[in-house]
């Protein structure tokens, strides 16, 4: 990154401070709007407190859970549909009616079925799952026909074909999938959490601050699932980049 783009960068947070000072100021409450450096200060206090890091590891253990399973359902389905038709389309009246479902329905409904702390991995395994599969299977699609038929000539097994040819060839699309849809976990997580009210996580946090008008801290919570969603998405684009 050039020197340039950092100075329009760190010239977009400042506005972006100013700007929510002076809403601060002129609504002068902090339930509805509280102060930019209040809340910072309260985000500081919550890093503080032991019990900050046990429900950010349970929401972090249900993002990675949710995230692996997903992508690993997505990967074996979108591999297969891409390569047998038939199976293509037996599969997309399922995969659109997944893709179709609102989230908040989801989460009521999952609540029945499952404990409180699976329902947050279930939902987002749902939420990101056609995203990932459709982006293996379009990578598929696009394969090298030459490639393949001359791998049919030779009679490669569809073991070999599968791991020398089709995984190399849609790794940038599944890169993509997974850049995009690493934040839509996050938010799904944090939704189901809000909903579901799990023994830890910090969308139970988030819901305790709503509950007791404490817009602080429920700000400075909003806060850390940004920070948080953010790291997540550099690493992938670190990673997409080499």
């Amino acid at each position: 990154m050039n020197n340039k783009k950092i100075i329009y960068i760190l010239f977009g947070i400042i506005i972006f401070i100013l700007l929510w000072c002076f809403i601060s100021i002129k609504i002068n409450s902090e339930i509805i709007f509280p102060n930019i450096f209040t809340i910072i200060k309260k985000l500081g206090d919550i890093v503080l407190e032991k019990s900050f890091y046990k429900d950010l590891m349970y929401s972090i253990v249900r993002v990675f859970a949710a995230f692996i399973l997903s992508f690993l359902s997505a990967f074996l389905f979108g591999v297969l549909s891409g390569i047998f038709l038939p199976l293509r389309y037996i599969l997309m009246p399922i995969i659109n009616f997944i893709r179709t479902i609102p989230t908040i329905p989801l989460i009521l409904v999952a609540v029945i079925w499952f404990d409180n702390d699976t329902v947050p991995i279930f939902v987002s395994m749902l939420v990101i799952f056609p995203m990932i599969y459709d982006a293996i299977t379009n990578g598929i699609i696009n394969v090298d026909k030459n490639l393949i038929e001359m791998s049919l000539s030779y009679n490669v097994s569809l073991k070999n074909q599968i791991i020398n040819l089709y995984i190399p060839y849609i790794k940038p699309y599944v890169l993509t999938a997974l850049s995009q849809s690493m934040g839509i976990t996050w938010k799904s997580i944090l939704a189901a959490e809000i909903l579901a009210l799990p023994s830890f996580g910090i969308g139970s946090r988030l819901y305790e601050s709503h509950l007791y008008l404490d817009t602080v801290s429920l700000f400075a919570y909003s806060l850390i699932a940004v920070i948080f969603n953010a790291v997540l998405e550099i690493i992938i684009r670190i990673t997409h980049d080499r």
